[in-house]
C-alpha cells in the first residue's frame, strides 16, 4: 500500500478482549488468545510500520514503536479496533470512557459491561510482573497512574493493568469487571495518584506532599523567582503559583499570575498560562473571570480537561446531565488531589450530583468521606430518591453544624420539606427563608436564598410575587453565576403573568403587570420568549384604551413570533389598536401579514369580525353588516347592533338584539354582567325606537330577578318611560 496512514485495522473480533498501554518507549496491546495476525495484512506504514505481533502461549503481544509524543486513539467497530494517531469521527468514542474503580464488599471493582480475561504477563520493558484485565467492549482506560502499597495501577488506554510486586495481589474478571483483592480479601486503597496527564501534572505540578513540605516547596521557588534574570523570570514566577495552589494559598496564586502576565502579557497564548489563569480565578471564587475553561483547547489535551470544564460549568449553574456525568466519572481523581485542592472541589462536585446529576451517578457519593458537607450531598441525593424521611432527620442534624454554609442549606432544605409535607404554607415558607437571610449572606448564599424564596412562589402561581423576589434579590446588573436560574425564574414570571386574563383583572392589577412587563422585556435577548411578551404587554395597553403603546409593542413582536396561531392573534389585536387610531388600512395590512389557514374558530371569528369593522370604517356599512351576518357568535351581532345605533337605526339594533337575547338570557335564573348589559341595552333601543312589544318582552324575560344596583334603577326607569320619551336617552351613549 503505497503513501501514509494515520490509521490501522487490527481485525480482532468481539469475542476476544483486550488491553491496551504504554510500556517504556512502545504502545502495547495484549489480546487475551493466541491470534495470529499477519502483519503485513494490517497495512501498516509510517509511524505503523514498526508494528510487530508475538505470539504467546495464550495471548497475542502487539507492539508499536513510539518515536515521538503524539497521542494514539483506540475506536471499536464490528471488524475489529483501529488504532489512530487522529481522533475518530465519532464524538461519543473521541470523549472515550473512564474506568473509575469503586471499593465493594472484596476488594475494589474496576467496572466494566463485559470484561475479558486476566492474563499474567511480564512487562516487556522492565520485565516486571503485570497482571492485564482485558475488556470485550471499548470501556476506555485508566486516566492516571496510581501507586499503593504492594502494587502500582497504570494509565492505560484500554482495560486495567496492574503492576504487582506483591504475590498476594490479584485481578480476577467478575461479572460487573474486574476485581483487585489481596488474597482474596477486602482492602483499603490507600494509594497516591501520580498524575499522568498535561493538566494535574505539568500545568498544575500537583504533588500531594504534607503541609510542612508544599510550604518549604513555595519558599524554595520564592526565592528562585526573586533571584530569576528576566529570561527566566516568567517561568519561575508560573512554577511558584503552581506551587502556591498545591498548598491552597489560590488568592496569591492569582496575584503572582497577575504580575506575571503584567510584565509577559503574550504568555497568556500558551494553553498552560490560559489554564493556570482561569483555574485561579474559579479556585478564587471568581467564575466570570474562568470562561476559557470551556474552551476551545487543543484535542490532545480535552479528556484531561473535561473535569475542571465539568467544575467550571457547575459553578456557572451551566452544568447539564453530560457534564455532571463526567464529575461522577472524575469523583476518584478528585479524591486523589491534595488535600488543599480537594477540600475545595470535592464537594462543589458532590452537591452537584447530588442535585442534579443521574441517580445513576449516585452510588460515587457513598465512597466519600462522613463529612458534613459530604453528608449533606447523600441527604439531598436521598431526597431525591424518595427517602423523605432519612433526608429530613440529616437535614435536621446538619442545620446545627459549626460549618455556616453547610448549616445554611441543610436550613433550608428542611423548611422546603416542612412546607411539601403541609408544615408551612408558601407564606411561611418565604418567611423561614427570610429569617435565615444573614446567615446566607455570611455564607455567601443570598442569591441561592431569594431564587429559593422565587420558587416557592413560582410554585404557587404568585407571579408578581416572584418578580419582586428577583429584582430585590438578584438584580439583572449583578455579573454572578445565577443569571440563568434568574432568567428562567423570571421568564417564568414574566409569563405566568403575560397569560393572566386582562379582562378579569382590575385597572390597577393591569397596570402593574403592564409595568412589570415593561421594566424586564429590554433586557431579554431577542426571540420567540421576548416576541410572546412583548405582545402580552401589547394586549394589556389594548385593554387599558392605550393604543399608541399597544400598537408599538405589538408591530415589535410579530416579526419575531414564530406559530401561525401566536401571529394571527398579536395581528388582531395590532388590527384592533390600528382601527382605535382611526387607521383602517393600517388594520387591514396587518391583518393581511398574519393570515393563516386552519386557524381556531374563535380566533378566525374575531378576525373576520375585525374585517367587516375595517370595511365599515372605509364608508360601505352596507357590505360589512352583510360580513356580520355570516359569523357566528355574539360578538357580530352585537357590532351589527352597535353600528345601527351609530346611525340611530333604533329598530333595527333593537331587532338585532332581541334575537340575540333569546339566546342569551335565560328564563330563569341569576344574571351575569354581560347577560344584564344586553338587557339593559334591549330596553334602552326599544324605548328610542317606540318598539313596546320588545320593551314588554325584555320586562317579562328579566321578571322579578335581581340585578346590580346601577342596572336595576336603570332597567325601572326604562320600565316605566314612555316608548317614545327621548329625554331618557339624552346622557346614554351606545355600547
Amino acid at each position: 500500500m503505497s503513501g501514509q496512514v494515520d490509521h490501522i485495522l487490527l481485525p480482532i473480533p468481539p469475542q476476544i478482549g483486550i488491553a491496551a498501554f504504554e510500556s517504556g518507549d512502545h504502545f502495547i496491546i495484549v489480546v487475551d488468545n493466541a491470534f495470529p495476525m499477519e502483519t503485513q495484512a494490517i497495512h501498516g506504514t509510517g509511524f505503523f510500520s514498526s508494528l510487530t505481533v508475538s505470539l504467546l502461549p495464550d495471548a497475542t503481544l502487539i507492539q508499536l514503536r513510539r518515536p515521538d509524543t503524539r497521542r494514539l486513539y483506540l475506536s471499536q467497530r464490528s471488524e475489529g479496533w483501529v488504532l489512530s494517531d487522529k481522533p475518530p469521527s465519532s464524538a461519543s468514542t473521541q470523549d472515550n470512557h473512564v474506568i473509575n474503580p469503586l471499593p465493594v464488599t472484596d476488594g475494589i471493582l474496576y467496572p466494566m459491561r463485559r470484561s475479558g480475561r486476566v492474563l499474567t504477563i511480564a512487562d516487556p520493558a522492565s520485565g516486571d510482573r503485570l497482571l492485564v484485565g482485558t475488556s470485550l467492549l471499548d470501556e476506555g482506560g485508566i486516566l492516571a497512574m496510581r501507586r499503593a502499597e504492594g502494587y502500582d495501577v497504570w494509565p492505560t488506554l484500554e482495560g486495567v493493568v496492574i503492576a504487582a510486586r506483591d504475590p498476594d495481589i490479584s485481578l480476577i474478571a467478575v461479572p460487573s469487571g474486574l476485581l483487585l483483592n489481596r488474597d482474596g480479601q477486602k482492602f483499603e486503597d490507600d494509594g497516591q495518584a501520580v498524575y499522568a496527564n498535561d493538566v494535574d501534572l505539568k500545568w498544575l505540578d500537583l504533588q500531594d506532599f504534607p503541609d510542612q513540605l508544599l510550604l518549604k516547596r513555595y519558599h524554595e521557588r520564592l526565592l528562585k523567582a526573586a533571584d530569576s534574570q528576566p529570561a527566566d523570570r516568567f517561568a519561575a514566577r508560573l512554577d511558584l503559583a503552581r506551587a502556591a495552589i498545591s498548598m491552597g494559598a489560590f488568592k496569591e496564586a492569582r496575584g503572582i499570575l497577575a504580575v506575571a502576565l503584567r510584565d509577559d502579557p503574550e504568555e497568556i497564548g500558551r494553553p498552560e498560562v490560559r489554564f493556570l489563569a482561569a483555574a485561579t480565578e474559579l479556585l478564587t471564587g471568581s467564575p466570570a473571570n474562568a470562561s476559557a475553561l470551556n474552551g476551545p483547547w487543543p484535542e490532545q489535551q480535552r479528556r484531561a480537561l473535561q473535569l475542571w470544564r465539568a467544575l467550571y460549568l457547575e459553578v456557572t449553574d451551566q452544568s447539564d446531565t453530560r457534564s455532571l456525568h463526567r464529575l461522577a466519572l472524575d469523583m476518584n481523581r478528585l479524591r486523589a488531589y491534595p488535600q488543599n485542592l480537594r477540600d475545595v472541589l470535592l464537594p462543589i462536585a458532590a452537591e452537584a450530583i447530588a442535585r442534579r446529576g443521574a441517580p445513576g451517578d449516585f452510588a460515587v457519593l457513598d465512597t466519600l468521606p462522613d463529612q458534613p458537607a459530604f453528608r449533606l450531598a447523600k441527604a439531598i441525593a436521598a431526597e431525591r430518591q424518595g427517602q423523605k424521611d432519612r433526608a429530613y432527620t440529616a437535614f435536621a442534624a446538619l442545620a446545627a453544624d459549626r460549618n455556616i454554609s453547610v448549616a445554611e442549606k441543610a436550613t433550608e432544605e428542611k423548611i422546603a420539606l416542612d412546607h411539601e409535607r403541609g408544615a408551612l404554607t408558601t407564606e411561611q415558607q418565604v418567611k423561614a427563608l427570610d429569617e435565615l437571610i444573614l446567615d446566607a449572606r455570611l455564607a455567601g448564599r443570598e442569591k441561592q436564598l431569594r431564587l429559593r424564596q422565587a420558587e416557592a412562589y413560582a410554585r404557587d402561581k404568585q407571579w408578581q410575587k416572584v418578580a419582586e423576589i428577583i429584582d430585590l434579590g438578584v438584580p439583572q446588573s449583578d455579573p454572578s453565576h445565577y443569571s440563568t436560574l434568574r432568567h428562567a425564574l423570571l421568564l417564568q414570571a414574566l409569563t405566568g403573568i403575560a397569560g393572566e386574563d386582562s379582562l378579569a383583572q382590575s385597572k390597577t392589577q393591569q397596570l402593574r403587570n403592564a409595568a412589570l412587563l415593561k421594566a424586564h422585556i429590554p433586557a431579554l435577548p431577542p426571540g420567540e420568549e421576548r416576541a410572546a411578551l412583548l405582545a402580552a404587554y401589547g394586549e394589556t395597553m389594548l385593554a387599558l384604551g392605550l393604543s399608541d403603546e399597544a400598537t408599538s409593542a405589538l408591530s415589535q413582536a410579530i416579526p419575531s413570533l414564530v406559530t401561525p396561531e401566536a401571529r394571527a392573534a398579536a395581528g388582531a389585536s395590532l388590527a384592533q389598536a390600528t382601527l382605535a387610531n382611526q387607521k383602517p388600512s393600517d388594520a387591514l395590512a396587518a391583518l393581511n401579514e398574519t393570515e393563516s389557514p386552519n386557524l381556531p374558530e374563535p380566533l378566525q371569528t374575531r378576525r373576520n369580525i375585525l374585517k367587516a369593522r375595517i370595511v365599515i370604517a372605509t364608508g360601505d356599512r352596507a357590505k360589512g353588516l352583510d360580513m356580520l351576518r355570516t359569523i357566528p357568535g355574539k360578538d357580530a351581532r352585537l357590532l351589527s347592533a352597535q353600528s345601527h345605533e351609530s346611525q340611530g337605526e333604533w329598530q333595527s339594533a333593537t331587532t338585532e338584539l332581541r334575537s340575540l337575547a333569546k339566546e342569551e338570557i335565560p328564563s330563569e335564573g341569576s344574571l351575569t354582567k354581560d347577560q344584564q348589559d344586553l338587557a339593559l341595552r334591549l330596553a334602552s333601543d326599544a324605548s328610542r325606537a317606540g318598539d313596546n312589544a320588545s320593551s314588554r318582552w325584555i320586562s317579562e324575560r328579566i321578571g322579578a330577578r335581581t340585578l346590580d344596583e346601577s342596572h336595576a334603577r336603570l332597567f325601572a326607569v326604562l320600565r316605566e318611560s314612555p316608548a317614545n320619551d327621548k329625554s331618557l336617552h339624552e346622557d346614554e351613549t351606545s355600547p
